[in-house]
């Protein structure tokens, strides 16, 4: 059997955006670098970002293993225990490469441990929610994301119960929905949610003067664009533009229940995923966004606002968009521009995919 693992360095993911611009000449983005403590060599934005995402990968792995190995702790299951030391490894290997005394790092070393209390009572809580069931194996199915599955886990237990287990790492409040970071603005978005057609879509592309996808991925502020323009024509949204939904209202209801309805389905995946949710900062563990407590068939059009989504820092556009209920956001729309190896190169503002979340 295999010992159990050491619990290392949680990640605390930050959303990389680097100011929205054009593909046209638009001034860099200015962040401040996360490094504040005396006498420390700042780190400049994006190769802060680029080690915040090597966490990030490392921590989600990390997050599912720990709760693997917690639930057969707690069953005192004969299965052994899932290796988890590639994920420390990339943990490791990305906090070794913040400079000494760095302010990042006394800040991951305690959302590790949170992460690891929240693993534990959420196995606890995951069984107990299987009684009498016992549980007999566990699968990691992280790799099996197709058809907008959503386990990363799947949890067997006797009398062949089975229960898929999807494992969110607490993000600014937010988690993705199954497949809800993706490039594909058609099928996994448009018509996912607002039942854009084909057809629809690409009329909609040219209305705003681009002749095909591939000039408006071009730039992710172009494609910030047409998801403005699908909320508008498929909510029939009044009162708004583009560059302002402050004061935007719904007229067509039913679009808009459609929209709420399909975010809580693909919550929980094609494969009906239990959602468990860890809170980095502090350790606690939730299953419900605020979209949960809503009655969508009981829904009014009044009750439905929007995020301003105003343009800063110059940008023709915002990159992100808000919808709430009773005054509070309850799903998110952002838009992506490269990161990684394009962060760097003339390609870094080309659009790399549009990412949907509920709020916590």
């Amino acid at each position: 059997m295999i010992s159990r693992h050491k619990q290392w360095i949680s990640l605390l993911w930050v959303c990389c955006a680097l100011g929205p611009l054009l593909a046209q000449s638009v001034p860099a983005p200015t962040h401040q670098s996360e490094n504040h403590s005396a006498g420390v060599s700042p780190l400049s934005p994006a190769e802060f970002a680029v080690i915040e995402g090597l966490f990030h990968d490392g921590l989600g792995t990390f997050a599912e293993l720990s709760l693997a190995n917690e639930l057969l702790t707690q069953a005192q299951s004969s299965q052994p225990l899932f290796d988890s030391a590639r994920a420390q490894a990339k943990m490791r290997q990305a906090i070794l490469r913040l400079p000494a005394g760095h302010s990042a790092g006394a800040r991951f070393t305690q959302e590790q441990a949170n992460i690891a209390a929240a693993t534990q009572r959420g196995a606890a809580l995951l069984l107990a929610r299987a009684r009498p069931q016992t549980l007999v194996r566990v699968r990691h199915t992280a790799l099996e994301f197709a058809n907008a599955n959503a386990a990363d886990l799947r949890l067997e237990f006797t009398g062949g119960v089975f229960l898929p287990v999807s494992v969110k790492t607490e993000k600014s409040n937010k988690v993705a929905v199954a497949e809800g970071q993706t490039p594909d603005l058609g099928g996994k978005w448009a018509a996912r949610y607002f039942q854009v057609s084909p057809a629809e879509l690409e009329a909609m592309m040219r209305t705003l003067g681009f002749a095909s996808l591939a000039e408006l991925k071009a730039n992710y502020l172009n494609v910030a664009q047409l998801v403005a323009q699908v909320l508008i024509v498929k909510l029939g949204l009044e009162d708004c533009q583009p560059t302002d939904f402050s004061r935007a209202r719904v007229t067509n209801l039913a679009a808009a229940k459609y929209l709420l309805r399909q975010l809580l389905k693909f919550k929980h995946g094609n494969d009906g995923s239990t959602v468990i949710v860890f809170d980095r900062g502090t350790g606690d563990v939730t299953w419900e966004t605020k979209l949960d407590a809503i009655d969508i068939e009981r829904l009014t059009a009044d009750r439905i606002s929007f995020r301003p989504s105003r343009p800063r820092n110059g940008a023709p556009i915002a990159s992100e968009f808000g919808l709430k209920i009773d005054g509070q956001a309850v799903v998110t729309f952002q838009i992506k521009h490269k990161r990684g190896k394009a962060r760097d190169t003339e390609r870094r503002y080309e659009f790399s995919d549009l990412t949907t979340r509920l709020i916590l």
